[in-house]
């Protein structure tokens, strides 16, 4: 009966997650008359804070240009691997150059976007990442990260032996903040036992860091591990799941076959579709 019931614990978790991801973004109120479609004035700029091809959230965000690409036939480009710090010039190089929606996909960029979208009131601008948006030009989508936090925790707590599981996630942006506190929340709900412990890196790229905090996070006794942290993170699955006990969450796309056996499971967020929705003619989510 035990084993009975905590399957179906499982089942439900696992149905809680998709549902969670997959109706957590309105459904954009998109145009797709032929006029929108054979348009190519419509012109789309994205900044990310990745390469496009890291297998994590720069990558899915640039799919969701190319959707916005191929649905309207708009002009589009894409600068990656900016940081917080530079965002400002990328974001303004854009709006000078006249694109009618420049896509800032990170939750770094706020101050950045807030500012030149205040200079340029004629351009739209979106961020990728929970934000209010002013009600004018610069609105925001977002997953419910806080809901993803929460289930995972709950995930992570039921499949510890150790009583001990950990979250690591690249930025303390105020989605991951959030993320995180109901990470911590869903581990005491389902057996205040478990030890949760987390980490904020301070960086999506630095490899090394990750890995030895993900490492050390294992040597105290962590057997179970959700990371949220681009390539970075990725590098630290790698490393965490050559221990022996050690299970993995993996994030942003489904990670499984980076290490088979040792991925418990992957938050899949349709990153590419959540991106189009910028390109509707609200751009916040609440």
């Amino acid at each position: 009966m035990r084993i009975q019931s905590f399957l179906k614990q499982m089942a439900l978790v696992a149905l809680a997650l998709f549902f969670a991801i997959s109706c957590s973004r309105s459904t954009p109120n998109v145009d797709s008359s032929p006029e929108a479609s054979t348009s190519s004035s419509f012109k789309v700029a994205m900044v990310t804070i990745g390469p496009k091809d890291n297998n994590s959230w720069a990558q899915s965000c640039f799919e969701g240009l190319n959707l916005i690409k191929d649905k309207f036939n708009a002009q589009v480009d894409f600068t990656d691997n900016i940081d917080g710090e530079h965002s400002e010039a990328a974001i303004r190089k854009y709006a000078q150059s006249g694109y009618d929606l420049v896509i800032a996909a990170s939750g770094g960029y706020i101050k950045a976007a807030e500012k030149v979208a205040k200079e340029f009131p004629r351009t739209k601008f979106a961020l990728v990442t929970t934000y209010p948006g002013n009600n004018t030009n610069l609105g925001a989508v977002a997953f419910r990260s806080g809901e993803v936090g929460y289930l995972t925790g709950a995930l992570a707590a039921m499949k510890s032996k150790s009583n001990k599981v950990g979250y690591i996630v690249g930025a303390p942006y105020p989605v991951y903040k959030e993320e995180e506190a109901l990470f911590r929340r869903g581990v005491k709900a389902t057996n205040s036992s478990v030890q949760a412990s987390t980490a904020f890196l301070n960086t999506w790229s630095d490899t090394d860091k990750a890995t030895k905090v993900a490492t050390d996070m294992v040597a105290s006794g962590v057997d179970v591990l959700a990371i949220n942290a681009d390539e970075a993170g990725l590098a630290a699955l790698k490393a965490v799941t050559q221990k022996p006990g050690v299970l993995v969450i993996g994030w942003g796309k489904d990670q499984y076959e980076l290490a088979p056996g040792k991925v418990l499971t992957s938050v899949l967020e349709d990153i590419p579709n959540l991106v189009l929705s910028c390109s509707a003619s609200k751009t916040h989510i609440a």
